[in-house]
């Protein structure tokens, strides 16, 4: 039994870089006669890039929408404690 669990173990670790790597990186970079592994880094670079742009996109949003009404409610406070402090 442990000789087979020894074997499995071996066996998962030598296919290991081959299994975990992407769809670009599986591929050889010099491939004979014009193939798509160019087209396959490109588009996932160009994905990746995206992903990040979409976050720091919608991350702003919410800083700028924070910002935003922290003013509003700052302004409202103001009007409201300038409302109430009068004297007749």
């Amino acid at each position: 039994m442990r000789l087979f669990l020894a074997s499995l173990i071996g066996a998962v670790l030598a296919n290991a870089p081959a299994v975990m790597a992407c769809e670009g990186c599986k591929e050889p970079s010099s491939v004979a006669g014009g193939g798509g592994v160019d087209g396959i880094s490109l588009g996932f670079s160009a994905s990746v890039i995206f992903m990040l742009v979409m976050v720091g996109s919608i991350l702003s949003g919410f800083a700028w929408m924070m910002a935003k009404s922290c003013r509003q409610l700052d302004a409202a406070h103001r009007a409201a404690a300038t409302q109430t402090n009068w004297s007749p």
